[in-house]
């Protein structure tokens, strides 16, 4: 593979960083649109030398972005590879052995590490776009964990804003391994010559009266919820102001954690802050908005509330100052009253456009349940939405659509896109010449991504529309304050970075103390239990599991029950159907319940002792012991134990088949025949079927094989060669 040096002119800010990310883990923080994959291209083509690349980036679209920019710098056959979730699983190991640079989702390459799919110790290099994601449980921090075991690799890790708290700063370091933070601001010296300001306009916007009135009497039905939380002792205030939706959220989640204790005001809690999220709700889409966003809003909320149980949505349908807003929000939308930020809205696009035909400009608002009104508003302009592919409010978009949309765009055949947050992540969206925060956002990460679109080639334009006296003002406060304070914050941390000694390479480790431990997971396991199983060592097999969740011998099959999963399966009938299948297919069968065996008895409306005959059923009747495990932890401790006594305590193999001693004989010929390669369920029948047992299919010529459909040439010599050639 070729790197073709010439096309690729670095500048000085990114040579610098580069030079520094050669020798050291390096976060790289620089603005939106000023190169940072370039810095990825050059430095992956200094460690193709000594191995492979990897590159992980967020989204399928960001994914296929990068390689295409790969694809301008390097000459090569196929060793550039994208690889995504749609990519089939069985093809992945093979494009992981011969491609030599590989771009993929997070999720994917997380998934391929544990079922051992992709060797890490091939790779040389480890790219995180938009590494700010970096936290928490993110399939980043899980890769990067397993990447920096092996002792000779690099990190580069870019971003164009990790955010303003030090100790999320610190986090993400920690979590990718970074020693070394390149901050490059628009006012560096080394940026400054390459940067186009960008003229920022603040347009604060006076609410309608009707606004106003509509807005008091959803203020009331608040305040008399905040005034039952605080006589439960939940609350000390009942100042609307005082009570921020993550507050509420806190809240709400003090609450669900004491449910279980059978307080009737723990539930009253509930319910009523409930309401209370959903109010403050209608207050936003009514200030920051439209009335038709909230008139959708309510409108949904009445026709949920005719076929709901849920008091929380009962009690809005009942309240009086929520029925009096609701019959003006009404009116105002027959009226045709609508949020003044619509109207300036449309007066600036005739100017824009008026001005320049083939003008660019981006809107982004917050719910997607107000495009529709900013499409209508700007009806006769040549606009268009972009949102993501989730379709909760409204039709989602696919990755098609998306990059039509792009595309229509980048050749001038619109004007503009009204975005939701879909649109501020790395996207190949071209600079455009006006960028509309149609609400402000509180976090900087999100003001910096958003403004990044514009600015990048000519002097940027940037409207900022704030309602006065709203969540508008607070949100504007906050970013500025956050971004002020964003420099500081990385340099900070920057100064407490200290280079982490180097582990010790799996290699080192000598081969007569490894012990492989194999186990056949279920494709639909996830989560923690399967990446602390691979933390303990195990080798995880994915297939898709006829019986059980997990394999662990030939003899051992387990079938693990989270409490709610339990009881729901006893309820739907299905937990004694797998009981049954479970021990007909092999001889030691063993079920895992997982989770607080207090929940157990309060997770539905169910009598404890129909939960307690179904735990002894399963135990006697069945035969099927039952482990109790407190965590996933514990689960994965005890199954990795579990194998390790079958496998190499009692040296049992390991394999998919089980012991299947109860099978009918027509069943027993079905499965024989299926454990030819590339032969699935519905070709072992139509073989069977044809040709009436499994020695006459043996005795078969390929070509009376290749009379039963869809059974090519291939499949039939692979066959034949099963049967007749020599075992050795």
């Amino acid at each position: 593979m070729k790197f073709l040096r010439e096309k690729l002119n670095l500048r000085i800010y990114q040579q610098t960083i580069l030079d520094k990310s050669i020798n050291q883990n390096t976060l790289c923080v620089i603005p939106t649109g000023l190169g940072k994959t370039y810095i990825a291209v050059a430095l992956s083509s200094i460690i193709l030398k000594h191995g492979k690349v990897l590159m992980v980036a967020p989204t399928k679209p960001l994914v296929n972005q990068h390689k295409i920019t790969f694809d301008e710098f390097f000459e090569h056959k196929k060793e550039i590879i994208s690889i995504t979730g749609t990519t089939p699983a069985k093809d992945r190991e093979k494009i992981y052995s011969n491609a030599k640079i590989i771009i993929a989702t997070p999720q994917t390459i997380k998934h391929d590490i544990l079922a051992g799919r992709i060797d890490l110790k091939e790779f040389k290099l480890l790219i995180f776009d938009e590494a700010h994601r970096a936290i928490g449980d993110y399939a980043y921090v899980s890769i990067a964990k397993y990447f920096a075991k092996i002792k000779t690799n690099r990190i580069l890790a870019l971003t164009a804003s990790p955010g303003t708290d030090q100790d999320k700063i610190k986090e993400i370091c920690a979590n990718l391994h970074i020693s070394n933070i390149e901050l490059r601001n628009k006012t560096h010296p080394e940026v400054e010559p390459f940067v186009k300001p960008i003229l920022t306009k603040y347009e604060f916007i006076e609410l309608p009266q009707e606004f106003k009135k509509i807005k008091h009497h959803l203020e009331l039905a608040i305040k008399d919820r905040l005034i039952i939380l605080k006589q439960l002792g939940f609350i000390k205030t009942t100042e609307i102001k005082s009570l921020s939706k993550k507050a509420l959220l806190r809240i709400q989640g003090s609450l669900r954690s004491r449910i279980n204790e059978g307080d009737f005001n723990v539930m009253k809690g509930l319910s009523v802050t409930a309401g209370i999220i959903k109010l403050r709700h209608a207050v936003d889409l009514l200030e920051s908005e439209s009335i038709s966003a909230v008139n959708s809003y309510f409108s949904n909320i009445w026709a949920s509330s005719k076929t709901t149980n849920v008091k929380a949505v009962k009690n809005i349908v009942s309240d009086f100052h929520v029925r009096v807003a609701y019959r003006m929000i009404q009116e105002a939308s027959e009226a045709g009253i609508e949020h003044p930020k619509l109207q300036y809205l449309r007066r600036v696009f005739e100017k824009v456009v008026s001005q320049k035909r083939d003008a660019k400009i981006l809107i982004f608002t917050e719910f997607r349940s107000n495009i529709d009104e900013i499409l209508k508003t700007l009806d006769g302009f040549l606009v268009e939405k972009f949102v993501g592919q989730a379709s909760t409010v409204g039709k989602g978009m696919t990755q098609k659509q998306q990059i039509e949309r792009i595309q229509m765009l980048k050749n001038s055949e619109i004007n503009g896109l009204v975005c939701t947050s879909v649109a501020e992540e790395g996207l190949d969206i071209p600079s455009v010449d006006l960028v509309i925060f149609y609400s402000p956002v509180p976090s900087a990460i999100r003001s910096i991504q958003r403004r990044g679109r514009t600015g990048r080639q000519s002097i940027g334009n940037l409207i900022i529309l704030i309602a006065k006296g709203t969540k508008d003002e607070i949100y504007f406060w906050v970013s500025k304050r956050q971004e002020q304070g964003m420099d500081y914050a990385i340099n900070s941390v920057s100064k407490d970075l200290v280079k982490k000694p180097e582990q010790m390479k799996i290699t080192d480790i000598k081969e007569k103390d490894k012990e492989e431990i194999i186990i056949f997971v279920d494709n639909r396991e996830r989560g923690f239990i399967v990446e602390e199983l691979h933390d303990l060592g195990a080798k995880l097999i994915y297939k898709n599991l006829e019986v059980g969740d997990f394999i662990l011998s030939d003899d051992v099959c387990v079938e693990r029950k989270i409490v709610s999963d339990f009881v729901n399966s006893l309820l739907d009938r299905r937990l004694f159907t797998q009981a049954i299948e479970i021990k007909r297919n092999f001889d030691k069968p063993l079920f895992i319940l997982e989770g607080s065996i207090d929940e157990l008895f309060k997770v539905r409306n169910i009598d404890p002792n129909a939960i307690r005959s179904a735990i002894i059923s399963i135990s006697l009747d069945y035969g099927i012991p039952i482990i109790f495990s407190d965590s996933p932890k514990e689960t994965a401790k005890y199954l990795f134990q579990i194998a390790r006594r079958e496998q190499i305590s009692l040296k049992k193999s390991v394999s998919l088949r089980g012991s299947r001693r109860d099978w009918p004989i027509e069943k027993q010929q079905q499965f024989l025949i299926e454990g030819l390669p590339m032969i699935g369920e519905n070709m072992a029948f139509a073989l069977l079927k044809k040709f009436k047992n499994p020695k006459n299919i043996a005795n078969a010529s390929i070509d009376e094989l290749k009379e039963v459909e869809k059974l090519g040439p291939k499949k039939a010599e692979k066959i034949k060669a099963i049967f007749e050639e020599e075992f050795k």
